[in-house]
């Protein structure tokens, strides 16, 4: 009888093999055929910028106020004269130029400055400005000053650099 039971056991013991075996990789076919869904407590953030942040446009106030406090320490009280005028638009220019440059207030603008000094004499004077741009990103600002025997416009342009 103990001979039996020891067949039996064997037998029983081979079979519950088999079984875990078939078990086994019913569920590997089973892991093999279901889809990896993604992690639900990840966020992904784009590595690319389509804009400007909000609230990050071109600093219009910013900008206007960097060209009247510069104005006026170059040009006021001077009279006007053609070797001179040379001379000052070329010093607003630089100056706007390296004032903005070593901003990190806007990063990703490339800017655009011009500066035109005119004598005023009566004649009157015309200035117009064309871009292609986004008007959600891109803008200007311009300051005009009066002094007195001259006229000096100045002008930045913004353009987001995507």
């Amino acid at each position: 009888m103990s001979e039996l039971k020891r067949n039996r056991a064997s037998t029983g013991s081979a079979e519950s093999k088999i079984e875990a075996m078939i078990r086994e990789s019913d569920l590997q076919e089973d892991l093999a055929n279901t889809e990896v869904q993604p992690a639900s407590d990840v966020t992904i953030y784009n590595a690319y910028s389509m804009g400007p942040a909000f609230g990050k446009k071109f600093p219009l106030p910013y900008i206007v106020y960097i060209l009247n406090e510069i104005m006026q320490q170059k040009l006021v009280n001077k009279v006007y004269t053609a070797e001179e005028a040379a001379k000052w638009t070329r010093e607003i220019a630089d100056t706007v130029n390296l004032k903005f440059k070593g901003r990190g207030v806007f990063p990703r603008f490339k800017h655009v400055v011009n500066v035109m000094l005119y004598q005023q004499t009566g004649a009157g004077c015309f200035y117009g400005a064309r871009a292609i741009w986004d008007p959600l990103s891109d803008d200007f600002g311009s300051y005009t000053f009066d002094g007195g025997s001259f006229v000096c416009i100045a002008t930045v342009f913004g353009c987001y650099q995507y």
